[in-house]
């Protein structure tokens, strides 16, 4: 209990329309679920629960709204639904939430935005716990579920050319970020989307045609010990590209344009259009080289 003052009309007032403000919340809650629903029903991609609850411990804690994006798998599949498409289940499946951020962009929110993101999933389930990191001076930069493939990653931008891996941290989520080169480039422009589980959550994903650049230049930087991911990669590339060459491309042609100041990206992504499908090549040629 609460205590909020004498019994007066104003106090009546104020505990009224905070009650039908959560009855009103309420309401739609139930109906994003509907929604989410259908559109499940209706042949979108739904993620699994699981995925959905650590989710929405991330928006509650304004990681998104703090300039947090979405990448990897799971941006993948915000970008299928966003586009209307249904790609193969096969490039679909992950149980790992990649979120990146830039610590360079200065945060815009007003009101007290530190929490301890360890603490926010170990309240949901206590199984979570913080995996090390690679040298034990360093903050680990992932959370893990025991027992389960469930897992959080936090990335960052490598901003210079160095081959320091060493992790960034974020004071305002306390938590270390991993740097990786090309994410600055992924991350930029991104777009507002939303992960179709429970009542639906609001993420930042890549922009479609930056994404499928970007699984280009990732899966030509895999070791051989990892071909199954890096055709994973080529795989999501190759079925956005399909879809954006004829519906949006403009944005491919925007996207390829940004590649033009990192040419050490730009050299990777041309080397991996080779592995596309050379009907998927042709009709690219036109957007990249006109």
């Amino acid at each position: 209990q609460i205590y909020l003052g004498r019994d007066s009309p104003e106090l009546l007032a104020r505990i009224e329309a905070a009650t039908n403000e959560r009855a009103l919340s309420a309401g739609d809650e139930r109906r994003r679920r509907e929604i989410v629903t259908m559109l499940g029903i209706g042949g979108m991609f739904r993620d699994a629960a699981s995925i959905g609850i650590v989710l929405r411990i991330l928006a509650d804690a304004s990681v998104f709204r703090a300039g947090g994006v979405l990448v990897g798998t799971q941006a993948f599949t915000c970008i299928a639904n966003m586009l209307g498409a249904s790609f193969e289940k096969e490039s679909l499946r992950t149980a790992d939430v990649d979120v990146a951020h830039d610590p360079s962009i200065p945060l815009g929110l007003t009101e007290g935005t530190e929490v301890d993101m360890l603490e926010r999933l170990r309240a949901q389930d206590p199984a979570f716990f913080a995996l090390p990191g690679i040298d034990s001076r360093e903050p680990g930069t992932s959370f893990k579920v025991r027992g389960r493939d469930l897992r959080v990653d936090f990335l960052t931008p490598a901003m210079t050319r160095s081959k320091s891996s060493k992790a960034v941290y974020l004071p305002h989520l306390r938590v270390a970020a991993q740097p990786l080169p090309g994410l600055d480039y992924v991350i930029e422009g991104n777009v507002d989307a939303a992960v179709l589980t429970g009542s639906g959550v609001r993420v930042n994903v890549p922009s479609p045609a930056r994404f499928a650049f970007h699984k280009l230049w990732v899966s030509g930087q895999r070791p051989s010990s990892e071909t199954a991911k890096a055709k994973k990669d080529t795989g999501q590339a190759e079925q956005l590209l399909h879809l954006l060459v004829d519906d949006r491309p403009g944005d491919v042609t925007s996207a390829w344009a940004a590649l033009r100041s990192r040419k050490r990206l730009r050299s990777g992504v041309k080397a991996a259009l080779g592995n596309l499908e050379p009907s998927l090549r042709d009709r690219l040629a036109p957007l990249l080289y006109e």
